[in-house]
């Protein structure tokens, strides 16, 4: 820990995303937006980033679960017939040149990829914005069950992914950016992104994160069989 005017601060990696007070949040791994029949690959954007993080993101997730990680999945939500839409909305949603009946609630495009599954003890957050704590009930959530830093991974690296990023931050919760499991369509804006991410908050790679979560499993079953 860091003491900074007198008060303790998070600063090691193990500190940041000790067990006891860490949440993932899973950021838009959706069909729309990661496979090859979705929306985006429909419109002419270049899924194979995405792709590519796909297969880690469910393992990282599955022993996340496994070891109890307090586990978020945020997915985009279009209502039907544009009831979550206001025109400026629907501006930014079109400025690419796609349409903006992506996302569809309870659509094949809405739901998670392949080999995502929200476990019993999980928690599912629409979201009507990129930004998860815009309009969500997440923050509350958070708080609720001890929740001081938040892991996120997903995509767009630039879009969702940033401005949850963000929105963590300025909710004063510590944030931890999954280095190698988040992706955009777009290279350019992608690295743009990650150059942010490094000059403002901390970055672990899945594996260096799994390590302090398995230690800490580990020493939690070891304490038990002592007693």
């Amino acid at each position: 820990m860091r003491v900074i005017n007198g008060i303790a601060v998070r600063d090691t990696l193990e500190e940041l995303v000790d067990l006891k007070s860490t949440a993932l949040v899973v950021i838009d791994m959706q069909n729309d937006f990661c496979h090859v029949d979705g929306h985006f690959a429909k419109y002419g954007k270049d899924l194979s980033s995405i792709e590519a993080i796909i297969p880690g993101v469910v393992r990282f997730v599955s022993r996340a679960q496994s070891l109890g990680v307090r586990t978020f999945f945020a997915r985009q939500t279009t209502l039907p017939n544009g009831r979550s839409d206001s025109p400026a909305w629907l501006r930014f949603k079109c400025r690419d040149g796609k349409s903006p009946d992506y996302t569809l609630r309870g659509s094949w495009g809405w739901r998670l990829v392949d080999g995502l599954t929200v476990g019993p003890n999980d928690w599912e957050i629409e979201k009507f914005r990129p930004d998860v704590f815009v309009g969500t009930p997440i923050d509350g959530l958070l708080r609720a069950n001890g929740v001081e830093t938040v892991v996120m991974l997903g995509t767009t690296t630039e879009g969702c992914v940033e401005s949850s990023v963000r929105g963590a931050s300025y909710h004063d919760y510590y944030v931890v950016v999954v280095r190698d499991l988040i992706a955009s369509p777009n290279r350019v804006q992608h690295e743009g992104a990650m150059r942010l991410f490094d000059a403002r908050y901390p970055l672990a790679t899945a594996n260096e994160i799994l390590a302090v979560w398995e230690k800490s499993g580990v020493t939690k079953r070891s304490n038990r069989a002592a007693e």
